[in-house]
């Protein structure tokens, strides 16, 4: 090649195959950069995408682990309110000593009541608080819980280790549950435990700002933090605050090719660029062959872009094979299903429902929903799905079903949470039995209103061996009962409360429309643009006698 240009050199300048040869060479070097580029571009912006969808499920995890901490302090709210505004405060050390301690999640625990401005602590656990009792920020605290419709967090520092201190109140007893849940000596936390965290570094800071004194548990060396680019923030709501969750890739997200794809496009672009060159020198038309080749890169950047999309496919596939192809036809109640997949991501999740008749006057239902995404929680999905409509078929009552089902399920081994409302009806009637692990309250719509229905509410599957309580009541000729997994009512930053209330709007709505054009409706109005969430909606209409 170098004695071809010094060749033509000599001859007073270049030939036409010449030029042809340094134009075919300067395009190839350009294409080859330029291919180059934008492979490396894509491969970027699709771990940005894999990363945000990783992220959200840590966010997920780091949610569920939230409900669990906070669950107890729920518990013995609901315990001492049974036992009455004048009850023995024993009953509540008691039933929380277990939480607290070595094999507890929290150092110390006091219950208080309400007393005109002033709060009187009635029984305390475990180890003196880090807040004086007996201070004016103590007080201070107390009264943000009775304020806020949720619990109340803070971070507060004993000697050279911090605790998170919760607070959450009963505003019809006047009782408050207060509690200091100590920050890791290594700043690790269980929850990274989880496949969610497999293939990130993470650091987690209370507020929404990500400063190192905020820092509540990392896997990584605090002093390499903050965590560099790439990176992603998502903020899971904390009581009154946020957690703000920023992660960082440990690996490549993507497929090997994907990462690849640049370096093998440079080298190959060089080499065919040389090639190209070679045979130009005595074919000018060997141009075709670039165009041809080009084509063919095109065409491969639109296949690798597909792959995603294509892989969504094939798991919201196997989600609607498993969900029920055939509605049971049940005497006296007009029936309907929904499932709906998220719009983000490459992957969906396992929200499900059942509908059973289980023979002579008798129906079962369930919904539910598995943490996390992707084929594992699909997988889960299908295991929960079968387990409890096996035991409703098998004679189980909702709470048998369910308890028995706590002892198959587990996070530490499956890696995922199964919250379920589960019921059994009894179409002459109207009565239902319900038992609830975790999961959403069920909306009755009758002539009488809209109402969630109130029932106790036990530990999602997963957690370990739990007991769960029934609620029993009767629908009314012509009412509807609505159960839904909480991508239908769950906004990000937005209080729970919130959806729920919009819900009740807009199922009392549409309370005339039939059972199949109510749930289109409540889709149309609850699902936002561009919905995360998967939603699975199931409506059980008693018909009026004719």
């Amino acid at each position: 090649m170098a004695q071809f240009f010094q060749d033509a050199g000599s001859r007073g300048g270049l030939s036409r195959p010449a030029r042809a040869v340094v134009i075919t060479c300067l395009i190839g070097l350009v294409l080859t950069a330029v291919s180059s580029w934008a492979a490396y571009r894509a491969d970027k912006a699709t771990e940005e995408r894999l990363l945000e969808t990783q992220s959200r499920q840590a966010a997920a995890v780091l949610s569920t682990a939230i409900f669990i901490i906070q669950q107890p302090l729920t518990t013995a709210l609901q315990v001492q309110a049974a036992a009455g505004a004048d009850g023995d405060p024993s009953v509540f050390r008691r039933t929380f000593a277990v939480n607290v301690g070595k094999e507890g999640d929290f150092v110390t625990a006091s219950l208080w009541q309400r007393d005109g401005r002033g709060f009187d602590r009635l029984a305390a656990v475990g180890a003196a608080p880090g807040i004086d009792p007996r201070d004016q920020e103590m007080r201070d605290f107390l009264r943000r819980a009775v304020d806020s419709k949720t619990s109340v967090v803070e971070r507060v520092v004993v000697g050279k280790r911090s605790r998170i201190a919760y607070a959450l109140a009963d505003m019809s007893t006047g009782f408050i549950v207060y509690v200091e849940r100590p920050i890791p000596a290594g700043r690790r936390a269980t929850v990274d435990d989880d496949s969610a965290f497999s293939q990130i570094h993470y650091a987690i800071y209370l507020g929404e700002r990500t400063r190192l004194e905020d820092m509540t548990t990392t896997d990584m060396d605090p002093a390499d933090l903050p965590l560099d680019d790439p990176s992603h923030e998502e903020e899971v709501p904390f009581g009154d605050t946020v957690l703000t969750l920023v992660t960082q890739p440990t690996e490549h997200l993507g497929s090997s090719l994907s990462q690849r794809l640049p370096v093998i496009l440079l080298l190959s672009g060089l080499v065919l660029t040389i090639a190209t060159a070679l045979v130009m020198r005595q074919r000018v038309g060997a141009r075709i062959r670039v165009e041809s080749d080009a084509a063919t890169i095109n065409d491969l950047y639109q296949r690798i872009n597909g792959l995603y999309e294509e892989q969504r496919e094939v798991f919201v596939r196997l989600q609607r094979a498993l969900l029920p192809h055939v509605t049971p036809e049940i005497p006296q109640l007009e029936i309907a299903s929904r499932y709906v997949a998220g719009a983000e991501g490459v992957e969906i999740g396992g929200d499900w429902y059942s509908i059973i008749d289980i023979g002579e006057d008798q129906f079962g239902f369930v919904v539910g929903d598995v943490s996390g995404k992707g084929v594992d929680a699909v997988a889960e999905m299908a295991r929960a799905r079968f387990t409890l409509r096996a035991y409703l078929v098998d004679g189980s009552t909702p709470a048998e079903a369910l308890e028995k089902c706590s002892r198959q399920f587990d996070v530490t081994r499956d890696a995922h949470i199964i919250t379920a409302v589960v019921g059994l009806g009894t179409w002459r009637t109207g009565e239902v039995v319900v038992a609830n692990a975790g999961h959403p309250l069920p909306l009755l719509v009758s002539d009488d209103g809209v109402a969630h229905m109130r029932m106790p509410v036990g530990p999602p599957l997963g957690v370990g061996p739990s007991s769960y309580e029934t609620e029993t009541f009767t629908m009314p000729p012509g009412s509807t009962l609505l159960a839904y997994t909480d991508g239908l009512v769950e906004r990000r930053g937005e209080d729970i409360d919130t959806g729920l209330d919009r819900l009740a709007e807009a199922a009392q709505l549409h309370a005339d429309a039939s059972v199949s054009d109510l749930l289109t409706s409540l889709l149309d109005a609850l699902r936002g643009e561009g919905a995360a969430d998967d939603i699975a909606l199931l409506a059980l209409r008693r018909q009026t006698a004719d």
